[in-house]
């Protein structure tokens, strides 16, 4: 049994204890998030200024399938020897990957630093989440995780107008250069925090079965990437084999009962990943179909899908309110229908039901009921697990999002080329039905008494 969590009492979120805390993963999770949506727009121009265009998916890709294995290790390495070491080396191999990218003579070295970036990223995003369990009262952490989720909201913002002026103005470098500092300054100031926690468990090394699962599960998403680029009838075939291998190998990596949405933890790392995947395929189809079928400019497009950070603003701080800690349940029964108010609204919306105002407002109620219920999901799930589980729970949480995301996107990805992109409203259908699907499971009984911790790797 691990020793007790090493948690302050008094001062609030703010108090002298926890404020390095919260400044260090509000900064680390701020230059994370900045890095995520710069790619996004400094990609491009990395590509043809390395003359490797086709490398393009892969460079893209890759972070999310190296992403995996480091949450797997990340959780299991915090939960045996405590947050420390994994955070250092996770930060380190973080950095050497960002710093790659920096320097990167060829796009082979510069994937190479997503890989890295991927693998350490994935590390620390697990054991930052088991550094606030062991120094963030309980009382208090559903307002720290709404903090973290306000720390993507700057960069989602105004990251895509710096990047732009960034490569622009200087090079595309300085973009992956001003997130390595701004990472490294972070990083520092959370190893300070996190070398002073009690060791995890009684000792021992991440099972190597687990890691052969997290790399199957990696291999598999990386799949899933490259089915969409495959003609039919192969595009069908690929993809369908791809989700076949990541929900083979979800089911040893997430809680046990998670595919079957078992309630306590199960279910709340289920009703993670449905969620994240419902948000991400309508925040990343909708700027296509406004560019493609409405002729918008990309600025334009962009921002009718960054509006939304409004409403992740206003979720967090109605998150972040006293006694939303108490009413859980509650809490996720109202965020859940905000949520699907985005996709079932991109849907009337391509059908050509609704303007595009009323698109705009979906992605605004979506972003709401994400502000309120990933903090709520993230710190129940802490509350229930024993110290010695909080990272291999943390880690069920983020490869649960990583991989609803990643299937969700590819099986409407291989509808819209099914259909020459004009298929929009058929995956907008398929989207809909995952948020309602999450919207029934926070509806639906749970045992008295049931904390669901689940058991490692089984079904």
């Amino acid at each position: 049994m691990a020793a007790a969590p090493q948690i302050p009492r008094a001062g609030g979120l703010w108090g002298r204890s926890t404020r390095p805390v919260v400044l260090g993963a509000l900064g680390l999770m701020a230059f994370i998030a900045f890095e995520s949506f710069a790619v996004t727009t400094a990609l491009p121009v990395v590509a043809a200024d390395l003359s490797a265009e086709r490398w393009y998916s892969l460079a893209f890709a890759a972070t999310a399938t190296t992403g995996l294995v480091g949450m797997t290790v990340g959780g299991r390495w915090a939960d045996l020897r405590g947050p420390a070491a994994p955070l250092l080396w996770g930060g380190l191999t973080f950095l050497s990957g960002i710093a790659l990218c920096v320097l990167a003579p060829g796009m082979g070295v510069f994937v190479l630093g997503r890989l890295l970036q991927g693998l350490g990223g994935g590390i620390d995003s697990v054991v930052l989440y088991v550094v606030i369990a062991r120094f963030v009262p309980g009382e208090l952490r559903t307002r720290m995780f709404g903090l973290l989720t306000a720390a993507w909201l700057l960069p989602a913002a105004v990251g895509p107008l710096v990047t732009g002026l960034l490569v622009e103005l200087v090079h595309w470098r300085a973009v992956f250069a001003l997130a390595l500092a701004g990472a490294a300054v972070s990083l520092a100031r959370l190893f300070g925090v996190a070398r002073t926690a009690a060791p995890g468990g009684a000792g021992g090394r991440v099972p190597d079965a687990r890691c052969v699962w997290a790399a199957a599960a990696a291999v598999a998403v990386l799949g899933l990437h490259l089915a969409g680029q495959r003609p039919p009838p192969w595009l069908g075939v690929w993809t369908l084999a791809s989700v076949a291998a990541v929900a083979l190998t979800a089911a040893r990596l997430l809680p046990g009962g998670t595919m079957r949405a078992r309630a306590g933890i199960p279910r709340l790392v289920a009703l993670r990943g449905l969620l994240g995947g419902a948000t991400a395929a309508t925040d990343v189809y909708l700027p296509l179909y406004l560019q493609y079928e409405r002729g918008y400019s990309p600025a334009a497009a962009g921002a009718v899908v960054a509006v939304g950070a409004l409403g992740w603003a206003l979720g967090a701080w109605l998150q972040g309110r006293p006694g939303t800690e108490e009413r859980g349940a509650a809490v996720l029964r109202g965020a859940a229908p905000l949520v699907a108010c985005g996709p079932v609204l991109a849907a009337a919306f391509v059908c050509g039901l609704v303007p595009v105002a009323v698109v705009i407002a979906g992605c605004v109620l979506m972003g709401v009921g994400m502000g309120i219920a990933y903090p709520q999901v993230t710190a129940s799930v802490l509350t229930l697990s024993p110290p010695e589980r909080q990272g291999e729970h943390s880690s069920g949480l983020q490869i649960s999002e990583s991989l609803g995301a990643s299937v969700l996107m590819a099986v409407t990805g291989a509808v819209l080329t099914a259909s020459a992109l004009s298929g929009y409203p058929y995956a907008y259908a398929v989207v809909t039905g995952v948020a309602l699907l999450a919207l029934a499971l926070t509806w639906a009984p749970r045992p008295e008494g049931s904390r669901g911790a689940g058991r490692p790797a089984r079904r």
